[in-house]
């Protein structure tokens, strides 16, 4: 799908934890289970990665404003 885009300047997102790879005991086990996956996983090692992964600054964008709402919603306490 990055391929397709024909957008060398496409992103990656992902809600981690994301399953790249079935060389893990929880990858092993996410492949056994969902075998229609390929291999049992969400997005490719070669996609996951790469620079156009950007799901680890979601991430932490995310931390930043759950952590701003408790702030906010604990002072009115």
């Amino acid at each position: 799908m990055m391929k397709a885009s024909g957008n060398p300047r496409v992103k990656f997102m992902h809600c981690l934890p994301a399953f790249h790879n079935s060389e893990t005991k929880v990858g092993k086990d996410i492949a056994a289970r969902y075998p229609h996956l390929a291999n049992g996983v969400e997005v490719t090692e070669e996609v996951f990665e790469s620079p156009a992964n950007i799901a680890f600054e979601q991430a932490e964008n995310r931390m930043h404003t759950i952590k701003a709402i408790l702030v906010s919603a604990l002072a009115d306490i």
